[in-house]
């Protein structure tokens, strides 16, 4: 049932127009330009940064979810 609940994300992704123009016919040197821009390293450092604290604030959840069912024992 849970998997379902991701199925109305899939069926309305869409790309993501960020930028305006066609980047269909870009060189393989326009493509590593492109992605060294700056506001694209600040937001993969922002995203970078977010994956980490969320993935070590569920670390602590969970040690804290184990340790009260060791207590309760």
């Amino acid at each position: 049932m849970k998997k379902l609940a991701f199925l109305p994300l899939v069926l309305l992704n869409f790309p993501a127009f960020a930028h305006q123009g066609d980047h269909t016919g870009m060189t393989m040197w326009e493509i590593v330009e492109h992605v060294f821009e700056t506001d694209h390293i600040v937001f993969a450092a922002i995203a970078v940064v977010t994956g980490i604290v969320c993935f070590r604030a569920g670390r602590r959840a969970e040690a804290r979810a184990h340790g009260r069912k060791d207590n309760a024992k």
